[in-house]
């Protein structure tokens, strides 16, 4: 990949007295192949602070591990000034780092500077210059830009509506673990859009996502299992999924709850409150 060495001025302070976000100078250059063990380390290391709320060792240890090489890190910096870690969020602050991460290689940061193009936050909004921005990032393999780029070519936004693309793409996504994607195609399975109608598909699509743990993929599963749509009827498991969606916050999960509890025996509600107990999510799904 062609060097870039290009300074990023970087004035915006996270507030609270955390110090400058970025160093000024923050520097996009060549990537290395693969990833260096430092720059592994300090990914690592970033990633855990900020998760832990500590954010002054989550820039150093991410400006320290783009400065050694790792693209993303740079997008992980842009999303803590975007969102505002610790801080006044600052999205035209947050567009400079994506582009440079974007400069250095990160296909999450530009799917990330394509998705602020398409709203026009912090930048110019440019509905083309962002599906261009997204669907390059999804050619390049990364999920979230493969959905979204799926999505884009559903809706024909920025880019000529293609509903087969779409499909491709959500299928492409899927494939990668990506649970939007994955539960987009149960839709569209259980409803035949875009696709030939198979339930049975649907139900598989929805067992991935419940079995992560998802909310919609919990309560999808659970309208399966009450309504006999692909997989045999059985209220007993429909209230499992819908007990375990309504613990992920589903807005229609209760409701559904209580509508299967009408027909079920006290001893089938205590069978599956049980199961609900026992059930836990499994990520490698």
């Amino acid at each position: 990949m062609e060097s870039i060495k290009k300074t990023w001025p970087l004035r915006t302070a996270l507030g609270g007295g955390l110090g400058p976000l970025v160093k000024a100078g923050l520097l996009a250059s060549s990537m290395l192949v693969g990833l260096a063990a430092p720059a592994w380390a300090d990914m690592q290391a970033g990633l855990e602070a900020f998760e832990s709320g500590r954010f002054e060792e989550a820039i150093a240890a991410f400006n320290a591990a783009f400065e050694a090489g790792e693209a993303d890190a740079g997008f992980y910096l842009g999303r803590m000034i975007e969102l505002g870690a610790g801080g006044p969020a600052d999205p035209r602050a947050a567009a400079i780092v994506y582009q440079a991460a974007v400069e250095a290689g990160s296909s999450q940061a530009k799917n990330r500077l394509g998705i602020m193009t398409l709203d026009g936050l912090g930048i110019l909004q440019d509905y083309a210059e962002g599906a261009r921005l997204i669907c390059e990032a999804a050619d390049e393999g990364e999920p979230s830009a493969l959905f979204n780029c799926a999505s884009l070519y559903a809706d024909g936004r920025g880019v000529k509506q293609d509903a087969k693309k779409a499909v491709k793409l959500y299928q492409q996504a899927a494939k990668k673990k990506h649970i939007g994607a994955i539960n987009v195609l149960g839709q569209m399975y259980a409803e035949g859009r875009d696709v030939k109608k198979d339930e049975k598909q649907a139900a598989k699509y929805f067992q991935q996502t419940a079995a992560m743990g998802n909310p919609v993929g919990l309560y999808s599963l659970g309208q399966a299992y009450a309504l006999g749509l692909g997989l045999d009827k059985d209220l007993v498991q429909a209230h499992v999924y819908f007990n375990l969606a309504a613990t992920q916050e589903h807005p229609d999960a209760l409701e559904a709850r209580k509508l299967v509890e009408a027909k079920m025996s006290y001893d089938d509600i205590l069978e599956a409150q049980r199961l609900a107990r026992a059930w836990r999510p499994d990520p490698a799904s």
